[in-house]
């Protein structure tokens, strides 16, 4: 029995649509799925002596190898196999270094092998065309076909009516674009030929009409005893911003195939990068120990493959998708809690998260004095889609809110000002003002850029405005953790106020504005004063002014990494016990509410500790959920303590809040 490590393994991760995991410890004990959970047949199979083993997924009527050895590491996915008298070692490889936008982007993916013990050997990948659409897709005629290019050959498949940008569904993958499938040689056969020949029969050939309704595969084969195949995902087109289709970063500049050429000539270097990173993210979280590592490695690839990285017209633009949330994108309190990992490795990123939010927010659609909760609905970034007001919306515009199932939105990024059709009550005003202005100033002080900050200064200089006028006692409001309802006097979103408040006071002293500047310091000030206050008599701050309870309060963390010095350690210190006092056996509660949680903020309040210890303590239980988890499905971020039951949430991009534990080390050095 393999070691249980993740409750699904990342196999082949790059954007939203190109996301394919393992849902089993045992690799060829299940189909693989997108992340989403449909079921998508991709097949792995070895041939040793001429006797097939498959070690990937289900083929019909094969043996299968037996599985000895599992890890996981940064970018890959590796597996140990038994296949007769050989030995075959697997690794999965999804390229998603932060620092590096081109790899990053490149939408390939690598399935390496080797194979020991043996001389007459063949491996086969094959992937049926459903990788290609989804199952109630309204067109099921595919194309297909191989194409020989740069010593390679790549099978192709993808619809025949292409539906480019046709739904903005949460939990569903593209009707659009080609999926590759690239080796030494490479097939596109039905599924009865391909069946064959994985049971160990000659080469097929080609059958039939390879435009048919059929079902057929895209398939590759090398009989050479050490080496990788690729598969690669070409949308031919990624987002539509704000009325303009975009592609993918790489792919703007580069066609699929020199993507795929590329992958093939540079792996040996792609390799070497991806182990320096690894090694590297190793020393970085060795106080936190194997624990530690582990949860970083949980959350690097499904953080990033949850966003699509495309090029805008003054940065990059990094978006987001709520994954199994909503499927917005571009949410500010998503960005912010996703954020340490960009902040360590690529602070340009964070702010390919915000461009688009600070872009939405200048036009005369939005209506209101304080930040915008999203941009859209993935892959539309065309307007915000949270908190529309369809109860009391003017009838002549709710034709325009409307929206169910696999529909798409209406472009609202195109209203005048006077039609918002957006619902006061349903924002989230400190919630994303604050976050804004703290990403902001934590990307200033990670490269010193102030490009950004300049150029929409006078937008979150009203954001700051309504900060110090209602940040202090926020009234009943939405907050990120908005499936806990509506709550006033949140005195985690007060602290989050104090602390946006004083990181805007330090973007006035950068940039000239110094009287502004000791303004709006001595209202943070003023905040953190009267909210420490509240722990007095109590030991730990409440939930709300005034009142009883506790909650995780998560937004003490940019006051202590950034060193804004609102709040005492020795406050930090005393939520931190506090917090392991109520500690369940996969985590503390997110409050005294429920018995529910959300990984990412125990992440960052065990980063609150000044003791190694005892953040150990505290991420020793995000560790034991996922290897107990019951749900089999990418790293969820919402969980029952109790349970470990999943509340809703996966494969979210939250999860690159894990690395807020190497964060103070981070800012210390700069």
């Amino acid at each position: 029995m393999a070691e249980r490590l993740l409750p699904a393994y990342p196999l082949f991760v790059k954007d939203p649509y190109f996301s394919f995991w393992a849902k089993r410890d045992v690799l060829n004990e299940a189909d693989v799925m997108h992340w989403s959970g449909a079921a998508k047949r991709i097949y792995g199979v070895v041939r040793v002596g001429g006797t097939p083993y498959a070690f990937l997924g289900t083929p019909e009527g094969v043996a299968r190898a037996e599985q000895t050895q599992l890890s996981v590491s940064a970018f890959t996915t590796d597996y140990t196999f038994r296949a007769g008298k050989a030995t075959l070692r697997v690794s999965f490889v999804s390229p998603l270094v932060p620092d590096d936008l081109s790899l990053l982007s490149q939408p390939v993916c690598y399935l390496k092998y080797e194979v020991e013990g043996a001389e007459d050997v063949e491996v086969q990948f094959a992937a049926g065309e459903e990788i290609a659409r989804n199952d109630d897709c309204p067109c099921r005629r595919m194309r297909g076909g191989v194409i020989a290019h740069a010593g390679v050959e790549s099978a192709v498949v993808g619809l025949a009516r292409q539906l480019r940008l046709s739904n903005d569904c949460d939990d569903y993958g593209a009707d659009q674009g080609y999926y590759y499938i690239t080796g030494r040689r490479a097939f596109y056969v039905g599924a009865a030929a391909l069946g064959e020949w994985l049971r160990g029969g000659e080469d097929p050939a080609p059958d039939g009409d390879p435009m048919s309704e059929g079902d057929r595969f895209a398939a590759a084969s090398s009989r050479e005893k050490q080496g990788f195949f690729t598969i690669a995902f070409d949308d031919t087109g990624s987002i539509d911003y704000f009325g303009e289709i975009r592609k993918g970063y790489y792919m703007q500049t580069h066609t699929v195939f020199e993507a795929i050429e590329e992958a093939w000539r540079e792996e040996p270097k792609v390799a070497a990068k991806l182990a320096a990173f690894d090694a590297d993210l190793r020393a970085r979280s060795a106080d936190l120990g194997e624990t530690g590592y582990r949860i970083l490695c949980a959350a690097l690839r499904q953080s990033v493959g949850a966003h699509k990285l495309i090029g805008g017209p003054d940065g990059p633009l990094f978006l987001s998708k709520e994954c199994r949330s909503n499927g917005c994108i571009a949410t500010v309190d998503v960005s912010y809690p996703s954020a340490p990992l960009y902040l360590l490795y690529a602070p340009e990123l964070v702010r390919g998260m915000l461009r688009p939010i600070l872009h939405f927010a200048s036009l005369p659609a939005w209506p209101f004095p304080f930040a915008p909760h999203d941009a859209g609905t993935y892959p539309h970034c065309t307007g915000q889609v949270y908190g529309t007001k369809w109860d009391d919306a003017d009838p002549r515009v709710k034709g325009l809110i409307a929206c169910d199932g696999r529909e798409t939105r209406f472009p609202f990024w195109l209203l005048p000002d006077g039609n918002a059709v957006y619902s006061f009550e349903n924002q989230m005003p400190v919630e994303e003002s604050a976050n804004v202005l703290i990403l902001m100033e934590a990307c200033r002080r990670a490269d010193g850029d102030l490009a950004l900050v300049r150029k929409y200064f006078g937008l979150i200089s009203r954001w700051a405005e309504y900060l110090a006028a209602h940040g202090l006692r926020p009234f009943k409001q939405l907050c990120t953790d908005d499936f806990a309802g509506h709550l006033g006097n949140n005195l985690n979103l007060s602290i989050k106020a104090a602390v946006a408040l004083a990181c805007f006071a330090s973007l006035c002293f950068e940039t000239g504005n110094a009287d502004m500047g000791a303004t709006y310091r001595a209202i943070a000030e003023k905040f953190a004063a009267e909210i420490c206050a509240q722990a007095e008599g109590r030991g730990q701050l409440p939930l709300v002014w005034d009142g009883d309870g506790y909650s995780l309060k998560y937004n003490l963390l940019f006051d202590k990494v950034l060193g804004l010095g609102l709040f005492p350690q020795s406050l930090c210190e005393r939520e931190a016990d506090a917090y392991l006092a109520r500690m369940n056996r996969y985590g503390t509660p997110l409050d005294g509410r429920a018995a529910y949680t959300k990984s990412d903020w125990i992440v960052w309040t065990a980063a609150l500790c000044g003791d190694p210890q005892k953040k150990r303590a505290m991420l020793a239980p995000v560790e034991k959920y996922l290897c107990e988890a019951p749900d089999r499905i990418p790293f969820s971020d919402w969980y029952d303590t109790v349970t470990g039951r999943t509340m809703g949430f996966m494969n979210r991009t939250v999860q690159g809040g894990c690395f807020a534990v190497l964060l103070e080390a981070f800012y210390r050095g700069k």
